[in-house]
């Protein structure tokens, strides 16, 4: 039999452990790359699903599929209620120029809305409108059905004599004060 013998390649197990360690680092490094590339591409897609829903929503356009309300739409794409109504914040905030695109993108979504949440100037006016409704009890049955069948005209009335007939209210004042000192 023959006696084989190796020879030595010149490179010993630390010498390969080195090169191997060199090549998961290099890996490591193209692994870390391509996901940041990637976040950075799904955050330009969810900035342009950010607007695309913030425009079906402002323009109603859910509704040419026959949904009733923008929670409709949501639900059959399933999407979470919670996710598109965060986005939406950020889509108004962006309009408003509270936060703009590059935020997002440097910072990410969560830490834009915590900003929108943080910030007092973020929070929507109220729809609702600010002058509290009058009330007010009518003596006259009649009176009272016609003004609430005519509610709008009532405002106006109120509204333009306060406004524009300022002495013709200050004689029915002092008629008004006459009539109950007398009782």
């Amino acid at each position: 039999m023959k006696n084989i013998t190796l020879n030595s390649r010149g490179l010993n197990d630390d010498k390969l452990m080195v090169i191997s360690d060199k090549e998961h680092l290099t890996r490591y490094e193209e692994l870390k790359q391509n996901i940041k590339n990637n976040l950075k591409k799904q955050i330009f897609f969810k900035l342009e699903n950010i607007r695309n829903l913030k425009e079906i929503r402002d323009n109603k356009y859910y509704k040419y599929d026959g949904y009733k309300s923008f929670n409709q739409f949501i639900l059959d794409y399933n999407f979470s209620k919670t996710q598109i109504y965060a986005h939406l914040k950020l889509a108004d905030a962006m309009e408003t120029g509270l936060i703009e695109e590059q935020d997002i993108i440097q910072n990410g979504i969560n830490q834009c809305l915590e900003v929108i949440r943080n910030n007092k100037n973020a929070i929507k006016p109220s729809k609702q409108n600010p002058i509290k409704p009058l009330r007010f009890q009518l003596k006259s049955e009649v009176c009272y059905a016609y003004f609430k069948e005519h509610i709008k005209l009532a405002s106006f009335l109120l509204e333009k004599i306060y406004c524009s007939k300022k002495e013709w209210l200050e004689e029915i004042i002092q008629e008004f004060e006459e009539l109950r000192s007398n009782k």
